[in-house]
């Protein structure tokens, strides 16, 4: 049995944490929330299994410049931040070259194809299989243009065996009859799957947690250091925390805990909003998605969630009530009989510049392991990456080759 001290409480921590203690562990989870009280409550909550397209591509890279300077745009840049921006841009965009898209799908489609057989087991250990709705997810494309630049899309996912089915309008009308018509065709991708609450399934995942033997504590961890003993020292709150392994699961708060341990990874905060409309829950029976404005509308336990959009202003800014107000405006038009939303959110998505998470030891001390910068796919990746986090610690072989997301590849 080892030691094992969690820093972050979100999905990727919680399921981190869990798969640990499902292993016999003595797990500590430090977080200054509850639990899944950051990215992980306010997001899509889709389980998209299918995205195995990096966030940059070469047609992206080439509508960057329109996209800034339009007001109605799914990726907003802040000019004040564009400045501390500009290292996180220049590495996107080498990752954007067509041979590294590549790659990163491949390393992408790599854990999507467990994404789904490694959440099974902390969802039965959690007892929250109830809270996932098996209905696949539709993507729509407003017109003949976008859909045929979407082909290279939709040609990559099938070459990586993940399903899809092209739909015409008819078709689309056929399955989601409230829809205003004003989508040319769209994609429905059968095995994916969504959340009737994510905030629910990260309490279930630390209830369970705690009732397994797990610690929890509301802490801001501010220090990894080692003792004299070659362990794990994590400082910040009443009194340090001490163990044989650390896991720097903080999410967009993740690059300082790192600069610490010796590593300098780019890690960038996707800043994105949602707005709710409780009660139209069942306008629609599954996530829908507007292909040119970046955003879903989903089916919640309590409502329907609009969400989504890119906004690149850090941390510190406050939330932009611009975003939201677009957001909103694309969610109506899509479904007419929407009202005014009652509510609007901000949160942070940890996104690195070649799309793909951070999961492997540090190369400057081994007992430090990462599990960070997820981006849009936090919720789909958490079992796997829970799994993979697990497997390294105990020396195990992991599930997918860790080498496309070791943290040193920058």
């Amino acid at each position: 049995m080892k030691t094992v001290v969690v820093i972050g409480g979100g999905i990727i921590g919680m399921a981190t944490a869990l798969s640990l203690a499902r292993q016999g562990h003595r797990v500590t989870v430090v977080d200054p929330r509850p639990p899944g009280h950051g990215a992980s409550c306010g997001n899509a909550a889709i389980i998209a299994n299918y995205q195995c397209v990096p966030l940059g591509t070469p047609a992206v890279i080439r509508r960057v410049p329109s996209m800034l300077l339009d007001a109605d745009s799914p990726l907003v840049i802040s000019w004040k931040y564009l400045p501390k921006l500009a290292p996180w841009l220049a590495r996107f965009a080498w990752a954007s070259r067509p041979t590294r898209v590549a790659a990163i799908a491949d390393a992408l489609a790599a854990l999507q194809h467990n994404a789904d057989p490694d959440y099974r087991p902390l969802l039965e250990m959690a007892d929250a299989e109830k809270l996932v709705v098996r209905n696949g997810s539709l993507l729509l494309y407003g017109s003949a243009e976008s859909y045929a630049r979407a082909r290279p899309e939709i040609d990559l996912r099938r070459r990586h065996g993940f399903p899809l089915e092209e739909l015409s309008a008819s078709q689309i009308a056929q399955i989601e009859p409230n829809l205003a018509p004003i989508y040319h065709r769209g994609i429905l991708f059968p095995s994916a799957s969504h959340l009737q609450d994510p905030l629910a399934l990260v309490e279930r995942f630390a209830q369970t947690f705690v009732q397994s033997g797990g610690t929890l504590i509301r802490a801001e961890a501010k220090a990894i250091e080692r003792d004299a003993k070659d362990r794990i020292v994590v400082s910040g709150g009443a009194a340090p925390i001490v163990g044989d392994y650390v896991v720097v699961a903080a999410g967009a708060w993740s690059r300082p805990l790192a600069r610490q341990v010796g590593d300098r990874i780019p890690l960038d905060t996707e800043r994105g909003h949602h707005v709710m409309f409780p009660g139209a829950q069942t306008l629609v029976s599954r996530p829908v998605g507007r292909a040119e404005l970046g955003f879903y509308v989903t089916p919640l336990a309590h409502g329907l969630r609009a969400a989504g959009t890119v906004e690149f202003a850090g941390l510190a800014a406050p939330l932009d009530r611009a975003r939201t107000r677009f957001i909103a405006r694309a969610a109506r038009a899509l479904l007419p009989q929407l009202n005014e939303p009652a509510s609007e959110w901000l949160g942070f998505r940890p996104s690195l510049p070649d799309s793909l998470p951070v999961i492997g030891p540090s190369p400057r001390n081994p007992k430090v392991f990462y599990a960070f910068g997820h981006g849009h796919l936090g919720i789909t990746l958490a079992g796997v990456t829970a799994r993979m986090v697990a497997d390294l610690i105990d020396g195990r072989r992991p599930v997918a080759d860790p080498f496309p997301y070791r943290p040193d590849r920058f």
